[in-house]
């Protein structure tokens, strides 16, 4: 209870006549005396932290820029691990994941500042409760996270926000390209096995991002027949070079046709002569890719027979065919790498030459339309009756094609599809396919559906343009302010800021209780105050 004169001085402190008195908590008294206690360890924090890009996706990756400082008493004894994190909030919590490290050497004097330099890829598996289109997520900093040098203060080691140990990186997916073929042409169009045509093509990037080197395969398929399959016989490819958004690269090239008509297509005349763009899936995964855009487009009509003078005859053929594939066991998320075993044997009597394995992601039913590219191996050739071991390693994507709409949990399985251009002529192509068991897939946290791609072709969204926008404008003025304060320190030195994490209100009680006082004198006229001060 109170005393008297408590209490007599409250009642002259109503009326601005009283006494200021202030008590001291047990943990805001050890906090004075750590401030004025002369300790001599260091304190170790991160003062300053930027990334490359302020956009990103994931699995992009970001050159990372940060400076640590000694705001303490004590030189550094060792060397300072410096722990980098993807966060969902300005800090670490549960869902931070680890993306890099960096060593400090030992020898930080007090007062001294070191800067540092990384590159760290982001997740490729969405890190929960970030958006995957216009989510924030934040590269944060820890500093000596495993207390290995001993320290005046350990709470500001993390959690200081930004500038000073986080840096928000806005997740926003990048606009695919969309090549189409915009002219096909062939010269002659009455041409023999085993001669010389001349492809003319051009090729268009409709889409509002840029695209890398791809292959256009071409392809030829016998007229009234649905293109792919095994009817469907690989010619040759052609080789387009990066595109930005809507360019266009024209293309004439030598074509020589097999010098045996292919046992798949044999007694055919009349074909469909088909350009198919990104033979390799580097623009679009979605797998598999057809000619869609007509005749002249990216499909033009030949005639080949057999030359009456034509010597060439057909050897013994290979047989390629595809084992079992041993796929994964347990669950699987989006985004994460696993390993295939497998094994492609050569059954027929003649050997083959270099070609193909594709792997694909298909539902549980293992059908090969609509599923998802995964990845490619090259055998350089295979002798007849031998064997060859496929043990790749494939990663889901982190986001699926456009119009590709799955749950966060589903059934899947891996083909592995040997040959998929059929540019080997076999004596049986049915057996060019394995399908692995199906396995989970699924994605962490809460989210409920796979990430998609932008619609290939269409502009990005105003919201989205701004987003970005602003996220780069941000940045921009974060690196202004810190120019225009380390100017006006160089030029007006005084005792450096101490950095500390903000701590829950009962552990900051006399900070808030002085700037409060602060506040209520500021308020009392003159008289009052020269009252308090001759009282106090």
């Amino acid at each position: 209870m109170p005393s008297p004169e408590y209490r007599a001085d409250g009642r002259r402190r109503a009326w601005g006549r009283g006494p200021v008195r202030i008590k001291l908590e047990a943990l805001e008294r050890r906090e004075l005396m750590a401030a004025h206690g002369g300790s001599n360890l260091p304190d170790l924090v991160n003062s300053a932290l930027q990334v490359s890009s302020s956009v990103s996706d994931w699995a992009g990756s970001e050159e990372v820029t940060g400076k640590i400082t000694n705001q303490g008493h004590g030189t550094t004894p060792a060397p300072l691990e410096v722990a980098l994190y993807a966060s969902p909030v300005r800090g670490i919590n549960k869902y931070s994941v680890p993306i890099g490290q960096v060593t400090i050497p030992a020898g930080i004097v007090p007062g001294q500042s070191v800067d540092y330099q990384t590159p760290v890829t982001l997740p490729s598996t969405p890190v929960p409760n970030v958006s995957g289109s216009g989510g924030t997520l934040y590269v944060a900093a820890w500093v000596n996270p495993n207390n290995t040098i001993a320290e005046s203060n350990t709470r500001n080691n993390r959690d200081l926000g930004p500038p000073y140990d986080a840096a928000p990186v806005l997740i926003q997916p990048p606009q695919p390209a969309n090549l189409v073929g915009t002219t096909l042409a062939v010269n002659p169009t009455n041409a023999t096995w085993g001669s010389t045509i001349t492809v003319t093509a051009q090729v268009t990037n409709k889409g509002s991002g840029s695209s890398p080197q791809t292959e256009a395969l071409l392809s030829l398929t016998p007229s009234g027949m649905n293109f792919g399959g095994a009817t469907t016989v690989g010619l040759g490819t052609l080789t387009i070079p990066p595109l930005g958004p809507y360019q266009t690269y024209n293309i004439a090239q030598q074509i020589t046709l097999p010098a045996v008509e292919p046992l798949s297509i044999a007694n055919y005349t009349s074909f469909g002569l088909t350009m198919t763009q990104d033979a390799n899936y580097v623009t679009n995964n979605l797998y598999p890719n057809q000619p869609t855009q007509g005749v002249g487009y990216d499909q033009a009509a030949i005639t080949v027979t057999t030359s009456p003078t034509s010597t060439a005859t057909t050897g013994p053929l290979p047989d390629l065919a595809a084992s079992s594939v041993m796929g994964p066991t347990s669950t699987i998320r989006w985004g994460q790498s696993f390993p295939i075993t497998s094994l492609v044997q050569n059954l027929g009597q003649g050997a083959a030459g270099p070609f193909q394995v594709f792997f694909v992601l298909t539902g549980s039913g293992g059908a090969l339309n609509n599923s998802i590219y995964l990845g490619q191996t090259t055998i350089n050739g295979l002798a007849a009756g031998a064997s060859q071991p496929v043990n790749p390693t494939l990663t889901l994507p982190t986001r699926l094609p456009s119009g590709v709409n799955l749950g966060s949990v589903g059934y899947a399985r891996v083909a592995m599809i040997v040959d998929p251009n059929n540019f080997i002529d076999e004596t049986l192509k049915s057996n060019n396919e394995s399908v692995s068991a199906p396995f989970i897939v699924r994605l962490p946290g809460n989210a409920t559906t796979v990430p998609t791609t932008p619609v290939p072709g269409a502009l990005p969204s105003v919201a989205s343009v701004a987003q970005r926008d602003q996220a780069a404008a941000q940045t921009e003025a974060a690196l202004r302010r810190a120019a225009r304060l380390a100017s006006r320190r160089a030029a007006h030195p005084r005792p450096a800021r101490m950095l500390r994490r903000h701590a829950p209100p009962s552990t900051n009680g006399f900070l808030n209780k002085a700037v409060s006082l602060g506040t209520e004198l500021s308020k009392l006229p003159h008289q009052a105050i020269s009252a308090i001060s001759k009282s106090i």
